[in-house]
């Protein structure tokens, strides 16, 4: 796998598109993952002239959100694997792909990754080419770079479909860092809709989710260790954002397990604080190799990550408790003072 910079990304692309390209997004894509395919495929399309198909399992509500405002259609799954140039973008394993793997084309492709989690150790085998950097916030921001690559400049609407991924990964600017905003304000300049953009992933939560929440709330054990509250909880469906809520309600790391038919998934989410104080990163520490334990694969953010594969919730959620223990147990500082742990009642 060769590591490219943006202007060596598009040179390539563009020398390896024959006719078409097939951009490919994780399961559940969100705003970020759907922002930057859009405004990719725009631009190999303006630049080329080629057929591009954008493809995912699933999306999340901001994400549907999204497409739905830019008029963006998911090709066939069966469509994929027609195409001999594939395109990984915000996702950076085969497990991620979720129902779309098996439709992945089996020789003579080539494919290229570009997002901004630290790359998976199975992507080499995967993967011909790929633009990372793991110090930013989103994908959309390595979008933009490619398009400032080009000799085009992205429309009002290209920049507000990139505005809405780096908004939504950035945790509306909670997590953001100098470049976040440097990237913003290139955006605003292009064009970007802000307004528009908070207006399409502010997504009042349905009445089954909000009813997820609660159980999962109901169903929680809350942990005092290592001076942190952990809250662990199983739940049917909704796990993302019952780690989520979990999070706003006063915890300092929470984890959530739900079965959906015979796979478990596991989100994890932890405040900045966790991160910056104790080492914690809940990708690498936790879901990476919590993926591996289960059967399937895990990745994510220091503080936002998940897991999915082959056990029960129950198993995997005691499993992730585990490794996050151990990780803390070794990232603790000395200079903490250790209340006694357990579970609170």
């Amino acid at each position: 796998m060769k590591q490219l910079s943006p202007s060596q990304l598009l040179t390539t692309l563009t020398d390896h598109i024959k006719d078409s390209a097939a951009i490919v997004m994780h399961q559940s894509a969100d705003p970020d993952a759907v922002g930057s395919a859009a405004a990719l495929a725009n631009l190999l399309t303006l630049r080329s002239k080629i057929n591009v198909q954008i493809f995912a399992e699933s999306l999340n509500r901001s994400a549907k959100n999204v497409a739905n405002a830019f008029n963006l259609p998911l090709a066939t799954p069966q469509n994929l694997a027609l195409h001999s140039t594939i395109i990984l973008i915000d996702l950076n394993n085969v497990e991620q792909m979720g129902t779309l793997a098996p439709y992945l084309p089996k020789k003579d492709v080539t494919t290229f990754c570009i997002d901004h989690h630290v790359p998976h150790k199975d992507l080499p085998k995967l993967v011909d080419f790929s633009l990372y950097d793991d110090e930013i916030c989103s994908t959309a921001e390595l979008v933009l770079q490619i398009w400032e690559a080009s000799d085009h400049s992205p429309s009002p609407d290209v920049a507000t479909l990139l505005a809405c991924g780096l908004v939504y990964d950035s945790r509306h600017f909670h997590i953001a860092t100098n470049k976040t905003f440097e990237h913003f304000l290139s955006l605003l300049h292009y064009g970007a809709d802000f307004k528009r953009v908070l207006n399409l992933l502010s997504t009042p939560l349905d009445k089954s989710e909000r009813v997820a929440r609660l159980k999962a709330a109901k169903r929680t054990v809350v942990y005092d260790e290592f001076g942190l509250l952990i809250a662990a909880t199983t739940i049917r469906s909704y796990e993302a954002s019952a780690s989520r809520a979990l999070i706003g309600l006063g915890a300092d790391i929470a984890i959530a397990c739900a079965m959906k038919k015979d796979e478990v998934r596991v989100s994890s989410r932890c405040n900045s604080a966790v991160n910056r104080d104790y080492g914690l990163d809940l990708a690498k520490d936790v879901m990476e190799p919590l993926g591996e334990l289960i059967g399937g694969a895990g990745g994510g953010h220091p503080s936002a990550a998940g897991a999915n594969g082959k056990a029960s919730s129950d198993h995997a959620l005691g499993l992730a408790l585990q490794l996050l223990r151990k990780t803390l147990k070794d990232h603790h500082d000395t200079s903490h003072t250790t209340p006694n742990s357990g579970a609170v009642g």
